[in-house]
């Protein structure tokens, strides 16, 4: 993911967790990714799905939940404050 270095797809994440915890959902890699998808319908620009697209393919790269925590600290925080 090209913008996995440099934070910008930590903002889209970032996104779909706030919506999720918005409306008191489950915040979870696998409800994320289906967070994406639905922002990915809505449409957008370009560069918006882009990122939408990217950011999907760094979580589903995760093979264990734990596994993302490490390199997504903020979704623990956001667990924490459930």
């Amino acid at each position: 993911m090209s913008n996995h270095h440099d934070g910008k797809g930590h903002v889209i994440i970032g996104e779909a967790a706030l919506s999720l915890a918005l409306g008191e959902k489950e915040i979870s890699v696998q409800s994320l990714i289906a967070e994406l998808g639905s922002m990915a319908q809505a449409g957008g620009s370009d560069n918006r799905l882009t990122e939408i697209s990217e950011a999907r393919c760094l979580l589903k790269s995760f093979h264990e939940p734990d596994q993302a925590v490490r390199y997504l600290p903020y979704l623990q925080t956001s667990a924490d404050l459930n």
